[in-house]
């Protein structure tokens, strides 16, 4: 096998190689990987965060002794225009990166539980890997040990649609290659034998979330409420609105067993239904609790290849000379494994704990006076019932770069602000403000005064 060959070269596990062979399987079989309406029903009402006790502070620092944190950092900074950097450095809030909140947040912590308890793992991609543990040589605890553990998410082929072979540049070798989604993550904790480490560690709870995630913090009601449930797993999930409508839903399969559904995994016909929010009301926050000995049984059970559902992800890729080639990536989700465990759970949060920064229009919000870091780096916004802003980015505005040439200053206070358009090129002056809804128009390059209170719709 031609795909087994090339990942042997890179040094893959045997384990490595007959996972991605049984998600190719899968992924490119008769039934292909969809997820049809006949196949599923939709979830009703489901418990709720605000009706989990609270707990004692002695209870809470029992919790966290015997927490660990991972967080997802494989992903690059694509989505805003950058190449080649994780996502995870970018400057979120303040002069804080989405690494500098979340190890700050885990130091926060363990100086009030008084030790090293709370292990931080970050799951580091081919990517991110290099950058990554670089930044963290800046965060030393008092023995001069880092402040978190590397785990590396597997590397595997991109596939030629094509032909169905593995995918060859001969100018960049390195984009032959993709991580085979997040749902890799159970396998990685397997090969490298960090779970079985932090179980005889006395770990018994573990919080999955992504790293670009800044509402997923640690609340210990959750783990406490999972244990006096017997749950082996907790998925946090939200209420979609129709902003949510093309992404992944939660449903249930015909044994009654949770199962989630990305929008890849629906066939054509059906996405009228797959789209309709009043249907499949919860979407998959990626905030996931697990006990942690049942997580390892399951994983252990199978010998660390889960049979979880797979995404068939089509790319076209373009090489240094313009030319195209479509590829697939094979991929999987880790929230999937809730359909692992007939036991498993789902819990309705507030939106609160779900604060995604996945585009500009998304750091703009999360980087605005809506927003401030409280006394243990996590993040507060200021409008409790969390309406924020809808922000349209003028054409103009398609990377980083693009948006600090906008906000030289930084972002204007949209305090005030229910909705900001804006079309053209423009720069915003110093200590602009925004109220209502606002729409800006400019034909050529425009310069908004410092101090200047922006409503209603405005041309230059």
């Amino acid at each position: 096998m031609p795909f087994a060959l090339k990942m042997r070269d890179i040094g893959a596990s045997e384990l490595q190689i007959e996972a991605f062979r049984r998600n190719c399987v899968k992924a490119f079989s008769d039934k292909g990987c969809f997820i049809s309406e006949d196949e599923i029903a939709p979830v009703g009402e489901l418990p709720t965060f605000n009706q989990l006790p609270t707990l004692s502070e002695e209870r809470n620092h029992e919790l966290l002794q015997a927490c660990a944190v991972i967080k997802l950092n494989g992903g690059l900074a694509t989505t805003m225009g950058l190449e080649g950097g994780p996502k995870s450095l970018v400057r979120a809030h303040g002069q804080s990166s989405f690494l500098d909140l979340t190890v700050r947040q885990i130091l926060s912590k363990r100086e009030n539980l008084g030790s090293k308890a709370l292990p931080l793992i970050l799951m580091n991609s081919f990517n991110t890997s290099s950058q990554t543990m670089e930044s963290l040589r800046k965060y030393f605890d008092s023995s001069e040990q880092p402040v978190a553990t590397e785990i590396a998410q597997s590397r595997v082929p991109r596939i030629e649609a094509d032909s169905l072979t593995p995918y060859v540049s001969s100018t960049d070798p390195l984009s032959e290659w993709c991580p085979p989604g997040h749902g890799d993550l159970y396998l990685s904790l397997f090969v490298s034998g960090l779970l079985v480490e932090l179980l005889s560690h006395g770990i018994k709870y573990i919080f999955v979330s992504n790293i670009d995630n800044l509402g997923a913090g640690l609340d210990m009601r959750i783990p406490a409420w999972m244990a006096s449930q017997n749950y082996p797993m907790v998925m946090e999930v939200s209420r979609r609105c129709l902003a949510d409508r093309k992404g992944g839903h939660l449903a249930k399969d015909v044994h009654g067993t949770f199962v989630l559904r990305e929008s890849a995994m629906c066939k054509p016909e059906e996405r009228e239904y797959f789209a309709d929010i009043e249907r499949y009301r919860y979407f998959n926050t990626n905030n996931l609790w697990f006990d942690a000995e049942a997580l390892y049984r399951l994983i252990a059970s199978q010998d660390g290849l889960l049979d979880l559902p797979v995404i068939r992800n089509a790319k076209i890729l373009y090489d240094n000379l313009g030319k195209a080639c479509r590829v697939y990536q094979v991929e999987s989700a880790c929230g999937s494994i809730i359909s692992s465990w007939p036991e498993a759970q789902a819990l309705e949060v507030p939106r609160q704990r779900f604060v995604p920064v996945k585009g500009l229009s998304d750091l703009m919000l999360v980087r605005s006076d809506l927003f401030s870091i409280d006394s243990d780096y996590s993040i507060d916004c200021i409008r409790k019932d969390f309406a924020l802003p809808l922000i349209s980015l003028p054409a103009e505005v398609r990377s980083l770069d693009d948006l600090e040439h906008m906000l030289p200053y930084g972002v204007p206070s949209l305090r005030d602000c229910t909705s900001l358009t804006i079309e053209g090129p423009v720069v915003f002056g110093k200590n602009v403000k925004c109220e209502g809804d606002v729409k800006i128009a400019a034909a050529s390059e425009t310069f908004i005064p410092d101090k200047t209170i922006l409503s209603g719709e405005i041309s230059f």
